[in-house]
């Protein structure tokens, strides 16, 4: 009430050229709270009591009260921006172009079908059909002097001495969610390359005619990524097709098997029915054999004739035992050609896993593995109550080293705090990248105590070691939260504690490591 009563007498005492001047500071105030509109929602209901101020008050509001909690939303809201979805922020910012009456409600629908895309691949669908439009519009809006032409920044943000200043910004947001976007991508390894080339070209100065044609380059790379996903489906599909009819075949063998198993039996039950027919007659004609001439004769022939019997039976025998070695070499030889198959198809998944679970720019385990590691070790704590913990590792200041050395320094930092981290960390424990420049750790049969040294450990491990950017030496650090699991806690209250205690440090001073 104090400062508010000083800023209203403060108010009254000045006239004329500095009441212009605190009408100018709080129209520049208003509009910086709408330039950070959309960050974070929490932001957003600070930014709107401060608009509201702002608009409905003569004299300027407590501004060091108002300076505090504004750092503090901030700061979460620095945090949380990687978790907007892409379509978001890409159709908030396009969102914001005036095109001409014809294609609005076009423009409009695009805009909404951006904002509820699920995934980047998605969100890029959107924004290729937008470039498209907007190309068309472009072409064909009538031809004006060069000197008055507003051209696609004048169109968003209108003409005058400002221009020049929100088009440069407005530019460098659209850098930064671009980048941001694909960033998110997880391409295949062959595809890595041409990603980095393409963010490495984005990260560099970016025109506004250069917009569509980028869009266009990232909207290939996913049809790229797309494909290969599509391809790796079809030699799926193409391999269970295989393997059906590989057991169709297999099938037919074993009914061919037993085919023949009954054929041979039914050959062996016809050779003793026939050689006990044989056999009666040979004794019904013995008992009426006059005379050991006759008697003789009678025997001899069905002697011969069981003989016959017995030969013709061999021979089917020997068919058929033929018949079911090649059948049986056949079946040998397709579970062979299965196995195989099978072994190569088993290697594939295995791969496709690690690369689902890997994220691409560090080689740490993603998010995706976090939460399946993290769903065996909370199990594991629930039912045996031995102690675990968590760490949450923030890299300092990591958008200051994007800006002043570019995104390939950002990119080698990661890579050598994740390397560093690697080689720090027992092999019972998981360290994976949570997202941006976060990086998680789980500490299992780990309590607070020796949480918080691991961490100083890791901290200081981090801050020793030697990263050099173009031959240039550049200190990188990293804060850290720590938190062990509690009596009834959830992996999301735990990890919001280490969270807190992450914001700690960085209000703190940063590169330390606090316990909550």
């Amino acid at each position: 009430m104090q400062s508010q009563a000083s800023s209203a007498s403060a108010s009254a005492a000045l006239g004329g050229e500095d009441a212009g001047n605190l009408a100018d500071f709080r129209d520049i105030l208003l509009r910086l709270t709408f330039a950070a509109h959309g960050w974070d929602d929490r932001l957003d209901g600070v930014l709107e009591r401060l608009q509201d101020e702002l608009r409905n008050r003569d004299s300027l509001p407590d501004l060091k009260h108002h300076a505090e909690v504004l750092y503090r939303a901030l700061m979460r809201a620095e945090e949380r921006r990687p978790a907007r979805k892409p379509g978001q922020i890409l159709a908030k910012a396009l969102g914001k172009l005036e095109l001409p009456a014809p294609i609005q409600a076009e423009w409009r629908e695009m805009m909404d079908q951006g904002y509820a895309a699920r995934d980047e691949i998605e969100a890029l669908e959107v924004l290729e059909r937008c470039a498209t439009l907007l190309q068309e519009a472009l072409n064909s809006a009538p031809a004006k002097k060069p000197s008055k032409k507003p051209g696609l920044i004048g169109s968003l943000f209108g003409s005058g001495s400002r221009q020049e200043e929100d088009s440069g910004q407005f530019l460098k947001a659209v850098q930064h969610r671009l980048l941001e976007l694909m960033g998110s991508l997880c391409p295949p390894p062959q595809l890595e390359d041409k990603l980095e080339e393409l963010k490495e070209r984005v990260a560099k100065a970016l025109a506004a005619e250069q917009i569509p044609s980028v869009l266009e380059q990232i909207n290939l790379l996913i049809q790229e990524i797309r494909g290969k996903v599509e391809r790796e489906r079809l030699e799926l599909e193409k391999f269970l097709g295989q393997l059906t009819e590989r057991l169709t075949h297999i099938e037919s063998a074993l009914e061919a098997s037993d085919s023949s198993t009954n054929e041979a039996f039914e050959n062996r039950k016809r050779l003793d029915e026939e050689i006990e027919e044989q056999t009666r007659d040979m004794e019904t004609q013995a008992r009426e054999a006059t005379d050991l001439a006759s008697l003789k004769t009678v025997v001899q022939q069905r002697v011969d004739t069981i003989r016959k019997h017995m030969e013709e039976h061999q021979q089917v025998e020997q068919r058929l035992l033929e018949k079911k070695e090649q059948e049986m070499a056949e079946l040998m030889e397709r579970l062979q050609a299965m196995e195989e198959e099978t072994e190569t198809l088993r290697s594939q998944v295995q791969e496709e896993r690690r690369q689902a679970f890997t994220d691409a720019l560090t080689g740490l385990p993603n998010r995706f593995a976090y939460q399946e590691r993290l769903e065996q070790e909370y199990e594991r704590w629930k039912r045996y109550g031995s102690p675990l913990s968590i760490l949450i590792l923030d890299v300092d200041h990591f958008k200051r080293i994007n800006d002043t050395y570019g995104h390939q320094a950002g990119d080698k930092a990661l890579r050598i705090i994740a390397r560093e981290l690697s080689l720090a960390i027992r092999k019972t424990d998981f360290i994976g990248r949570y997202g941006g420049e976060e990086i998680v750790v789980l500490l299992p049969e780990t309590d607070a105590k020796a949480a918080l040294q691991a961490a100083e450990k890791l901290r200081k491990r981090v801050e020793e070691c030697g990263f050099h950017f173009r031959e240039k030496r550049v200190t990188i650090t990293v804060s850290c939260g720590v938190s062990e699991y509690r009596e009834g806690d959830t992996p999301e209250s735990a990890f919001e504690r280490a969270d807190q205690a992450l914001y700690e440090a960085k209000k703190n001073g940063r590169n330390r490591c606090e316990v909550k």
